[in-house]
């Protein structure tokens, strides 16, 4: 069936050789590939595709893998790069990959080709550097001459990295002899244009990748069409920059019309704003006019007031004058009754009595002072502390009869008595601090047992603490520690006393388990020495190894233990102290105790410390409870104590606030003196009064009379000069305060008008002058002078013509912010008060940008009609004829090529749907002129429409150019859809139909026509002709010629197909592999290894896969002699 139908084969790139190191489960591999049929078969998933994706790899230059990776493995999982270098095992529970290779490395995949002709070999090829902290992937692609490097990319165990092989290359080869670098364009290039032979950039990893994982489920139509007759650019940049150059000036156009809208709305809203602002500012205008009008009238009034003033004061002037003269003839009058009284004696008396009421007041006072001390010395007499002549002492000072000597005696008597108190308060206080210390001290430790803890020394409980923790982090588990009190139980409570007295110390020893003893000792002795002296660990450990022996009648009788260690220690303290009832007993052993712990021990007798067996009792329940009893009873001894103490320091309190008499004696002396004068000064004045009385009943009340009455005319006269005076003084404070204000008035009325000048400045003369005009009408037409009140009219309108104009502003900045979001680029700000830049943009956007391109649209519509009718349907035409060509060209291929009993041939004819309409008016043979090779001289041939052409196909032409062209308004949607309609009808596939015949020979042939036979049949049979379109795209991207008389640079003939021919038997299966040795092709064909039946005979090297493990994948490679061995295994 096979014939071999290539007069002479023509030389081609072979790949010979593909190197491997890490790469997904490959560690190190080198696989050496037959120039003719190679066949990868294997179970799933043992690494057929793992080798596939490394050859893509390099193939496309493309290192992402993405678009490719495993698409020719029968699941469905994605692999990334880093996968495939790492070699990903497994994911964890948790998410996490596992790898393979976990520490820095380096990886490479080579492929080698060699000519056929030549035998001269290349190697193209890529390695990758790895962080596996990072996941971090560096790479360099190479090409260099010859055939793959003797030490296989590798130095000792280790893959190459990416500078050794850069270094490597530039040692071994001339600078025309390799190539390294990272950019896989700048690779893909050179791989395509000089290292294969000059494949197409683009349509190349296009096909190669599709036919890898190829399927079924395309159809035959849409295959022809994408791989046999590919889009071709058919360069028609003028047409197209017309209709874009025309789209962009429509848009251009609706772009300035919105914008328009825009800067409209916002010249509408500041004229809204610009009248409530000339509104406002003529009312502020007005208001400070008659702010000026009001200061000017303020500033006459005052000095009018000023002229007032000064004319009153002459006059009240004058009144003073007269007031005063009379004011001095009154003095003459009084001074002369004055001195008529003075000769009757009465002012000397008058004097007199003014002295004696000063005498008595403080006479009185020192009376009063006795009297209080006496009071508060009274309390002294009813107190056990104050002697009897302390007591007479008092009584005396309180009758006034005490000498200086006795109140002396008294004052040292009642300072004595305030030493000796305070000495007793100081030691009643000692003895209250000791009392209460002792209670808060037994209520704490009956907190703790009446809670079930026993009192244990606090530097005991920490070095427990301490020493359990330490154990913990030594052994690693918790070792219990315990006081050997707690481990104790006395039988007999009578010698409960003994057995605690005796112990003393020895009962708070830390107990651990004997196991534990030596780490406990151990760390005993590095523990804080100052802080744990009291403290002491036993050594259970070697307690418990030793026997004690104990004695008849010994105290250890009488103690039960709840471990066996710590009995063996009981045995070994108390196992010869006898137990005694008396001291012939006692001094006939040799350690003995009684049980009330009185002691012989070395030939001496003594009594236990009672706080060994009370206050520090801790053996067994009963030792709290007794402890318990003995804290309450010397809780209730304290308390008792307590009392009286306090009842007492309160009364020496009270008494220590008597009185002392702590001032010096001789004021005492002198208060009490003073207090027996009181009687005769009382005497005196009663004689001073009486004699005063007779002076005034014989002719002083008369004169004093008289005095009175000039008294009170001159008071008179003084109360009028005051007020005159005061008149003057206010007449003068009202004079300066007026000045003031004419000052401060004119300086306000200065600053207005400054202020006003200044405003008017800023805005124009005729602007100004409308102001003013409007203001005199306004005058006259109130026709007032209140300026004031017109003055708070105007005001009351400002705000609300203030906040109208503010909001018109908003309005303004409102719109004007909108504006600047759609056109950012503007840079126009929101807030200025003038509209001056907007405007200048509207006026030139309505009267010249928009005409220009409007302008501009017609002319680039126009160009467009003229670019079609003169350059596109030529093009068109062209791109048809060349489909044609390479139809016809395939055809001659394909028709010495037998695939079985069928021949197959590609049909291109005019398309069938609605679009075909237009294919006459391409291909009219009146059409037969390239423009483009027309002379000038050729005048009457320019145009290359015949009138018989424009006149047939006019309506058409015109129809398709409408179809490009938007309407002058268009919408971005429809110019949208006049661009798709462009890039379709400058596709001459639209106006073709695409399908594959098979030619059927017997006495007539027939031709069926496979595109809707292929629907039907989804079997082998429906196979035939996509391989054969396959193949032949193949051929036409690889340049297959079968004629020997044309010359070209050989390129790659490298054809991959996985799970090829699925659906195929035996025979058609040969019948393929026929096919594709016809076309001169190298081919990898990758199966499951239960079709290998199916191609063992019909292919030339086998490549048989595994991968048991799911980590290492090992590869074994069969000439065609030993399939024998394959067929035995199958």
């Amino acid at each position: 069936m096979r014939r071999n139908i290539v007069e002479k084969q023509q030389p081609f790139e072979a790949l010979s050789k593909i190197c491997l190191n890490n790469w997904h489960y490959i560690d190190r591999k080198i696989l050496t590939l037959s120039e003719g049929i190679n066949f990868f078969t294997g179970h799933s998933g043992s690494g057929k595709s793992t080798v596939l994706d490394a050859m893509q790899i390099v193939l496309y230059a493309d290192t992402d893998g993405r678009r490719f990776f495993n698409k020719a493995a029968a699941d469905d999982s994605d692999r990334s790069l880093i996968e495939y270098l790492r070699g990903m095992v497994n994911i964890s529970e948790n998410n996490e990959s596992q790898y393979l290779r976990n520490k820095n490395f380096s990886s490479t995949i080579v492929l080698e080709f060699e000519r056929t002709d030549t035998k001269d070999k290349q190697c193209v090829g890529v390695v990758f550097d790895v962080e596996t902290a990072t996941n971090e992937i560096s790479r360099q692609f190479f090409w260099h001459t010859g055939g793959l490097l003797e030490n296989q990319y590798r130095a000792e165990k280790r893959c190459l990295t990416t500078i050794e092989i850069k270094e490597y290359l530039s040692r071994t080869f001339t600078k025309e002899q390799y190539y390294c670098g990272s950019s896989n364009e700048r690779f893909r290039r050179q791989l395509y244009d000089v290292y294969l032979g000059g494949l197409d950039i683009e349509k190349f990893p296009r096909l190669f990748k599709r036919a890898i994982p190829f399927k079924m489920n395309i159809k035959l139509e849409e295959f022809v069409k994408e791989y046999i007759c590919m889009e071709q650019d058919i360069h028609i940049e003028d047409l197209q920059e017309s209709v874009m150059q025309y789209g962009r000036m429509q848009s251009k156009i609706a772009e300035t019309m919105k914008e328009i809208r825009y800067l409209t709305d916002i010249r509408e809203a500041y004229q809204s704003y610009e009248e409530k602002q000339q509104a406002a500012e003529s009312c502020d205008y007005q208001v400070e006019r008659l702010e000026l009008l009001q200061l000017q009238r303020k500033s006459q009034e005052l000095r009018e007031r000023i002229i007032d003033r000064t004319e009153g004061i002459k006059q009240q002037q004058t009144q003073q004058e007269k007031l005063n003269k009379e004011l001095r003839e009154l003095q003459k009058d009084y001074e002369d009754i004055l001195y008529h009284i003075a000769k009757s004696g009465y002012d000397s008396l008058q004097m007199e009595l003014g002295n004696l009421n000063e005498v008595l007041e403080r006479l009185e006072n020192s009376k009063a002072r006795i009297q209080k001390l006496s009071k508060k010395l009274n309390l002294w007499k009813d107190k056990e502390v104050t002697p009897n002549q302390t007591i007479w002492d008092i009584e005396k000072f309180e009758k006034g009869t005490i000498t200086e000597g006795e109140l002396e005696r008294l004052q040292n008597s009642l300072l004595e008595i305030r030493d000796s108190l305070e000495t007793e308060r100081t030691d009643t206080v000692t003895t209250l601090n000791r009392i209460k210390k002792e209670e808060k001290e037994i209520k704490e430790e009956l907190k703790e047992l009446k809670q079930g803890k026993k009192a244990y020394p606090r530097e005991l409980e920490e070095a427990r603490f301490e020493l359990r923790n330490r154990l913990h982090e030594r052994v690693g588990k918790l070792v219990n520690v315990q006081i050997l009190a707690d481990l104790l139980d006395v039988k007999d409570e009578r010698w409960h006393n003994a057995v605690e007295g005796y112990l003393g110390n020895n009962k708070l020893l830390l107990i651990v388990e004997p196991k534990y003893a030596k780490d406990a000792m151990e760390i005993y002795r590095e523990m804080d020495k100052r802080k744990f002296f009291r403290a002491a660990v036993l050594d259970t450990e070697r307690v418990n190894e030793e026997e004690f022996t104990v004695q008849k009648g010994a105290l250890a009788e009488e103690v039960q233990a709840k471990e066996s260690y710590v009995q063996a220690y009981i045995r070994f303290v108390l196992g010869n102290v006898k137990k005694c009832e008396s001291i012939e007993e006692l001094r006939e052993c040799k350690i003995g105790i009684t049980s009330d712990c009185v002691l012989y021990k070395g030939f001496r007798m003594q009594h236990i410390n009672p706080d060994n067996y009370t206050r520090r009792a801790y053996i067994g329940e009963t030792s709290m409870r007794k402890r318990i009893q003995q804290l309450e009873g010397k809780r209730d001894e304290l308390q008792n104590e307590r009392f009286p103490l306090q009842e007492m320091l309160e009364e020496i309190k009270r008494i220590l606030e008597f009185e002392m008499l702590l001032q010096p004696t001789v004021d005492y002396m002198q208060w009490q003196n003073e207090a027996g004068q009181i009687s005769e000064k009382e005497k005196r004045k009663a004689h001073v009064i009486e004699q005063m009385k007779k002076l005034r009943e014989e002719s002083v009340d008369m004169l004093e009379k008289q005095k009175l009455d000039i008294m009170r005319r001159q008071e008179e006269k003084k109360e009028s000069i005051d007020s005159v005076k005061k008149a003057i003084w206010q007449n003068e404070q009202d004079i300066e305060k007026f000045n003031n204000m004419i000052i401060t008035t004119e300086t306000e009325q200065l600053e207005r008008e400054k202020i006003l000048t200044e405003e008017n400045k800023r805005r124009s003369e005729e602007r100004t002058q409308i102001l003013e005009n409007q203001f005199q009408q306004y005058l006259e037409k109130t026709k007032s002078l209140n300026y004031d009140y017109m003055k708070r009219q105007k005001q009351m309108e400002q705000n609300p013509l203030k906040d109208q104009m503010d909001r018109f502003y908003q309005k303004l900045v409102d719109v004007r912010s909108v504006y600047n979001q759609q056109y950012p680029n503007r840079s126009f700000s929101t807030s200025v008060k003038d509209n001056k830049m907007y405007d200048k943009l509207l006026d030139s956007l309505t009267c010249e940008d928009l005409e220009r391109y409007r302008a501009s649209a017609q002319e680039q519509a126009k160009s467009a009609v003229e670019h079609f009718k003169d350059d596109f349907i030529f093009k068109i035409r062209s791109a048809i004829r060349e489909a044609y060509q390479r139809r016809d060209e395939l055809n001659r291929i394909i028709s010495r090529l037998d695939f079985g009993k069928d021949k197959y041939q590609f049909v291109i004819t005019k398309n069938k749907g609605a679009d075909g309409k237009y294919y006459k008016m391409f291909m009219d043979d009146a059409l037969q002129i390239d423009p483009h090779q027309l002379s000038g001289s050729m005048d009457n041939q320019m145009n290359m429409f015949t009138m018989e052409h424009e006149e047939e196909y006019g309506e058409m032409m015109n129809e398709l150019i409408h179809i490009f062209i938007p309407p002058e308004n268009a919408t971005k949607e429809e110019q949208d859809e006049a661009r798709k309609n462009m890039e379709k009808y400058a596709d001459y596939r639209t106006y073709l139909s695409f399908d594959m015949q098979q030619i059927v020979h017997g006495e007539k042939d027939m031709k069926i026509g496979l595109s809707k036979m292929i629907k039907k049949n989804s079997g082998g049979e429906g196979q035939n002709p996509l391989y054969v379109a396959l193949l032949a795209s193949f051929a036409q991207v690889y340049r297959v010629n079968l004629s020997p008389k044309l010359r070209r640079n050989p390129t790659l003939r490298l054809v991959v197909l996985d799970e090829a021919f699925s659906k195929m038997d035996a025979e058609k299966v040969a019948s393929c592999i026929s096919l594709i040795r016809g076309l001169g092709f190298q081919a990898i064909i990758s199966a499951t290894n239960d079709k290998i039946q199916n191609y063992l005979e019909n292919v030339d090297k086998t490549f048989v896969y595994a991968n048991p493990n799911k980590k290492h994948i090992s590869i074994q490679e069969f000439e065609k002699t030993e399939f024998g061995q394959l067929t035995e295994e199958a």
